[in-house]
């Protein structure tokens, strides 16, 4: 009962000391988390996890005609001839697809020829959507040409090309969000102004699905029956959810120029046109520069498929949902006292293993996450609170330990003080490395107790001296201690002569260990009785001495017994009784060693000489009990060296 007090003590006092360590690792990592450097981190962390969570296949909606490296080797012109761009053009329009999206800019005046075998092209396809530029800084927009298309909204980021003129259907800005640290991951849906003017991935897929975009509150919208979270409310951005190294399946220009692209290839579909070769300066890095491919070179992802991947993610619901800031800091809590706790109530190198595993446990969280619901919860500011609370944790423990150690000095000079002057110090220092298991208060325990006594003590000390008498007597009362002590007894009480042993308190081996070590506690004090006759049978001060011996095993009461100001750790019952009623039985029966039915059935199987004396009347029982003796001469006595094995218990 009372160790699962301290237990219970224990782990409340683990619990609310993980909460404040916490609480203060998580601040700490919130305010790290505001730093450049940790910034950047993070976000490899997310190109991390989008790189191993599964990237996408090419789409089987979107088609990218590539002004590729070959192309532009074949052309041999840059920039590359608005003729030839025309030729492009109507060879896809020529198989229906639904959209096509130009990220070609029109912005500049060529040849005549160039220009007008452009505008004929875009104006017999009729779907042609084309990229501008919105705003940026002190620049102003970039917008086609009027040639190429009469906006309806002149000087707009976005606008729809007036109805009836030549030229394209409309276009929309396609600037390329760039993060702090040069990537891009996000998309912009919307720029400003009143309405705001729609980017060219988005304009794309509205055209293409023939719905628009719809708002639901601040932080979402609806599009094609899928819910489109923002990562920037205020900005409309989004996190780009369908990540490939070909978000759309690429395909030459040249080949569709040489008539190599199959008829039908380009119908119903969205087909996007641009660029991906050195000279046109539109390659990116994305998060799919963190891995290298098969050639160990690291991927930088043209413009196009940048839009591409944009596109997609509206089309497929795959737009990343980023975990508010207050879901991601809660978690960061959770996991964090988690880690402090189990540095609290385990070992060192178990609590640091469970700190990594769940430092661990978070990345693949997150990695879950993100490949089955694009949820993305960053996991390193979890880490780093989860991380902060080993230092946090051991340095409070440090911190109490010096607390208290005052405290911990005084109860171990209590306690050492209370045992070591009646048990072995072996024994001693045991009881002290397991005080929390023990407990002083009044605890009903299992052990065998022996009184001893010194036959005619009365006689063999009357008329001599008291001092000479206190002489012989502390010599065999050291005597006899050293012998408990060697067998792992506890020396409880001297009464005059007589002594009371404990075997199997305050620590114990087990009920049967502890009677047969009283026994062989017993056996051998009646050999140093003998030794110490020996020694002293010259010496007429001293006189021979005979003891007797009472033991018995069974329940008792144990611990603290005294007056508010003097206390001593002491046992009671009916077991005390009947061991002190046993060793004054030594006279009637002439025997030296009598024990109890009871210690009896622990030690038979392991002495010799074991006998019964029958059935003797006690004092203060109704009934007669039934009593033991052991033949000395046939007893083979385990030394104290050969049971130096034997562990204590509680």
């Amino acid at each position: 009962m009372a160790s699962s007090a301290i237990r219970l003590r224990r782990l409340l006092t683990a619990i609310w000391q993980a909460v404040a360590i916490a609480a203060v690792a998580t601040g700490l990592a919130f305010l790290i988390s505001r730093t450049t450097s940790f910034s950047d981190l993070n976000s490899w962390t997310y190109d991390f996890t989008i790189i191993h969570a599964g990237l996408s296949p090419p789409s089987h909606d979107i088609l990218f005609v590539d002004f590729d490296e070959q192309t532009f080797a074949r052309i041999g012109k840059y920039p590359i001839p608005r003729s030839t761009i025309a030729q492009v053009v109507s060879a896809i329009a020529a198989q229906k697809p639904r959209v096509i999206g130009m990220d070609i800019y029109l912005s500049e005046a060529r040849s005549e020829a160039e220009d007008k075998a452009m505008q004929a092209a875009l104006t017999a396809a009729g779907n042609v959507v084309l990229v501008s530029q919105s705003s940026v800084g002190v620049l102003p927009p970039v917008t086609p040409l009027p040639v190429f298309c009469k906006p309806e909204q002149p000087g707009a980021a976005t606008s729809f090309c007036i109805d009836g003129t030549p030229g394209a259907m409309g276009y929309a800005f396609g600037n390329l969000p760039i993060d702090a640290d040069g990537y891009i991951r996000q998309a912009d849906l919307f720029a400003a102004g009143n309405p705001p003017s729609l980017s060219f991935a988005l304009t794309l897929a509205q055209q293409y699905t023939g719905t628009p975009i719809q708002p639901v509150d601040a932080r979402h919208a609806r599009f094609n029956g899928h819910l489109v979270p923002y990562s920037h409310p205020a900005r409309k951005t989004i996190l780009i959810g369908s990540w490939g190294r070909e978000p759309a399946q690429q395909i030459p220009a040249w080949k569709l120029l040489a008539g190599q692209v199959a008829p039908g290839t380009f119908a119903g579909k969205l087909v996007l046109i641009g660029q991906s070769n050195d000279a046109a300066r539109d390659r990116h890095f994305t998060p799919l520069y963190r891995s290298a491919d098969s050639d160990g070179e690291r991927y930088r992802v043209p413009g196009t498929q940048v839009h591409a991947a944009t596109i997609r993610s509206l089309l497929e619901g795959t737009v990343v949902q980023p975990a508010p800031p207050a879901v991601l800091w809660v978690v960061a809590v959770l996991l964090a006292w988690l880690a402090a706790f189990l540095l609290l109530i385990y070992r060192t190198g178990w609590g640091v293993l469970g700190v990594l595993l769940i430092g661990v446990a978070a990345c693949v969280a997150a990695l879950v996450l993100y490949a089955r619901a694009r949820y993305w919860l960053p996991f390193l500011p979890t880490q780093t609170a989860v991380a902060l609370t080993l230092p946090l944790t051991l340095g409070l423990q440090f911190f109490l330990e010096r607390l208290v150690s005052r405290e911990a000095r005084a109860q171990r000079k209590q306690l050492m003080g209370l045992f070591s002057s009646y048990v072995d110090p072996a024994v001693a220092s045991t009881i002290w490395e397991r005080r929390n298991e023990l407990s002083l208060a009044g605890e009903e325990r299992f052990a065998t107790v022996m009184f001893t006594d010194i036959r005619s003590f009365t006689a063999i000390s009357a008329g001599k001296p008291p001092a000479e008498v206190l002489g012989w007597l502390n010599q065999y009362l050291s005597a006899m201690d050293e012998v408990i002590r060697q067998h792992g007894g506890f020396l409880n009480k001297f009464i005059g002569d007589g002594l009371m042993i404990i075997f199997g308190l305050p620590l114990t081996r087990g009920v049967s260990e502890d009677a047969q070590q009283a026994l062989r506690a017993a056996i051998a004090m009646l050999r140093r009785v003998d030794l110490l006759n020996q020694q002293n049978a010259g010496n007429p001060d001293t006189p021979k001495l005979r003891i007797g011996i009472g033991m018995h095993t069974g329940r008792l009461m144990a611990g603290s017994i005294g007056s508010v100001s003097r206390q001593e750790y002491s046992v009671i019952g009916s077991t005390v009784n009947l061991a002190s009623r046993l060793e004054s039985l030594n006279k009637q029966f002439k025997t030296e060693i009598l024990i109890s039915e009871s210690t009896y059935q622990f030690v038979r199987d392991s002495f010799e000489g074991l006998r019964s004396l029958g059935l003797a009347a006690v004092a203060g029982l109704s009934e007669p009990v039934p009593v033991f003796t052991i033949d000395l001469n046939a007893v083979a006595v385990q030394t104290h060296s050969q049971e130096k094995g034997a562990e204590y218990v509680v």
